[in-house]
């Protein structure tokens, strides 16, 4: 008669479920620190574990953080910033200050040009029909 090996096989399967949910809970982990997109099916393959594991009733906690952290995302589908990465809004206000200035610059500029231009053809249609240049 065989040994009963069941309790062997019970105890097998219990560690693998704690590693998968230790592997899933590092992966939750880093997506709240550096940011990521965050879905079932990502969260799954970067874990090692099947989409199914995360659905299945017993892992319901690990689902729900995996939803609160999916739900911190923006709407426009990009994975949100952690918060030590976020821009404040001085900083925000700043960067927008500094970019109106340089398009303001540069507006500047383009219509210097422009008129240089204008001018240079000017010039060169004179010169084309034999006019002469202007004393100056």
């Amino acid at each position: 008669m065989r040994a009963d090996n069941s309790s062997h096989l019970a105890e097998a399967a219990q560690q693998r479920r704690l590693d998968c949910i230790e592997r899933v809970q590092a992966v939750l982990g880093a997506l709240e620190r550096d940011g990521g997109a965050v879905t079932v099916a990502g969260v799954a393959a970067r874990a090692g574990v099947s989409r199914t594991f995360l659905y299945d009733d017993a892992q319901a906690p690990l689902l729900a953080k995996l939803r609160e952290l999916a739900n911190k995302q923006p709407a426009t589908g990009r994975p949100a910033l952690p918060d030590h990465q976020r821009i404040t809004t001085k900083s925000h206000e700043t960067v927008v200050r500094a970019l109106r200035d340089a398009n303001r610059k540069l507006n500047e500029e383009n219509e210097r040009l422009r008129n240089e231009l204008a001018m240079a053809l000017g010039q060169l249609r004179d010169l084309r029909r034999g006019i002469p240049a202007p004393p100056g």
